[in-house]
């Protein structure tokens, strides 16, 4: 207290006084709830600060402070804080762990199909008079009906689907093949789990209404097609081993992407500790804005009732859980190794978001530093560097479909 009125006396012009010859009864008349609130701020921070720094405690958000009780003449604060914690756990083994993943062979097949689909990029199409088949181009409007009922959300005009597609949705898929322009059709369709919450996991029944129908003309796969693609290849040949080089290098990205997921999944498996509520809490209402960001994107009205919000927190809830468990024992295992980002990862990652967006590196990095971004940016580099360091430790053993390789 003493030193805060101090720092006071200097800063302050109080009538009749000269500035730093305040006396202490002045100040405290005018200023003593606020130097007193300065000093609990302070004294509190810092003792609390150190107090779960020497216990070993790591602290989830910010301590409910009460029971303060600091006499004028006492010599000590008395406080008391409550605080959720990241309990503490024992890790157990995490490097040399086995992690069996498939890969699926680059065939001739898969190459020719890759072909198949640049030449379906470049076709043209013609209006035909027949009804719709596979292969088609169909332009449809589409809305759902419950009870006879439209379902906000659910109505698309002008819809476009190259028919026989595997990614297509099957019942939709089928109810076009074999209409006609002008026709009309009802059929149920069962929505996925990630459709908006008043939807999600629901079969609706939909009205489809043809359009228009054309009939894709592909080029011929020949030098001039190659040439067209602007890829620098003359040569069909060329092009079959570009395509090759490519999809080899996506099959790398998967295995590699499968075994760190089944890696992770299996270390958290093995670490069923106790987690902060506050944390999982956080990182459902995060899937929920990113819901609601998703949902906005496709209908900018439409917004998540409280009851619906609920619900998504209910289904996402076990892999809210399963993500909070896995980056604490991630950042657990880098702290243990030492792992840590240097300054030469952070500068290469500002480098690369200001290419991004357009800005000079470090203006962006000033502002990051400002708004909390930089601490952001560094905590996902050390959480990158630590799972490939995990990864690297990690015996993988990839196992080669064999249908794939048969086909």
């Amino acid at each position: 207290m003493d030193q805060a009125f101090a720092r006071l006396s200097g800063r302050v012009r109080i009538k009749g006084f000269r500035k730093g010859k305040v006396p202490r009864r002045v100040l405290e008349r005018f200023y003593g709830e606020e130097v007193q609130a300065e000093v609990l701020n302070r004294v509190i921070g810092t003792s609390y600060r150190q107090i779960l720094a020497e216990r070993g405690m790591r602290p989830v958000g910010e301590p409910n402070v009460t029971d303060i009780s600091m006499e004028k003449d006492a010599p000590e604060l008395l406080y008391k804080a409550t605080v959720e914690v990241i309990p503490p756990f024992e890790l157990g083994a995490y490097t040399g762990l086995a992690v069996a993943v498939t890969r699926r062979p680059v065939t001739g097949e898969a190459v020719e199909e890759q072909i198949k689909l640049l030449r379906q990029r470049a076709a043209h199409f013609h209006e035909v008079d027949r009804p719709a088949r596979a292969g088609d181009y169909a332009q449809f409007d589409i809305e759902g009906f419950e009870e006879g009922e439209p379902v906000p959300g659910t109505k698309g005009e002008n819809q476009a689907l190259l028919l026989g597609e595997a990614e297509n949705e099957r019942a939709l898929d089928e109810a076009l093949a074999g209409m006609r322009v002008g026709g009309e059709k009802e059929v149920d369709i069962p929505l996925p789990e990630t459709a908006a919450p008043a939807l999600a996991g629901k079969t609706i029944r939909f009205r489809v209404q043809l359009k228009g129908l054309k009939e894709p003309h592909l080029p011929d796969l020949n030098e001039e097609f190659v040439r067209s693609l602007g890829r620098g290849f003359s040569t069909v040949e060329e092009l079959r081993g570009q395509i090759r080089r490519e999809m080899e290098t996506m099959e790398d990205a998967s295995v590699r992407g499968q075994a760190v997921a089944e890696l992770l999944r299996g270390l958290v498996e093995a670490h069923p500790f106790e987690v902060p509520p506050t944390l999982v809490k956080a990182e459902l209402d995060e899937r929920v804005r990113e819901v609601e960001r998703r949902l906005g994107q496709e209908t900018p009205e439409a917004r998540l009732t409280p009851s619906q919000q609920d619900e998504v927190r209910e289904r996402l809830g076990p892999e809210a859980l399963r993500r909070v468990r896995e980056l604490i024992l991630v950042e657990r295992i880098r702290e243990k190794e030492g792992i840590r980002a240097e300054e030469g990862d952070v500068e290469a990652n500002v480098r690369r978001l200001a290419a991004r967006y357009g800005m000079d590196p470090e203006k962006l990095k000033r502002r990051m530093a400002v708004t909390g971004g930089l601490d952001s940016l560094i905590s996902n580099i050390n959480y990158n560097k630590t799972v490939e360091w995990l990864y690297a430790q990690a015996e993988v053993e990839v196992r080669v479909e064999e249908a794939a390789a048969k086909a």
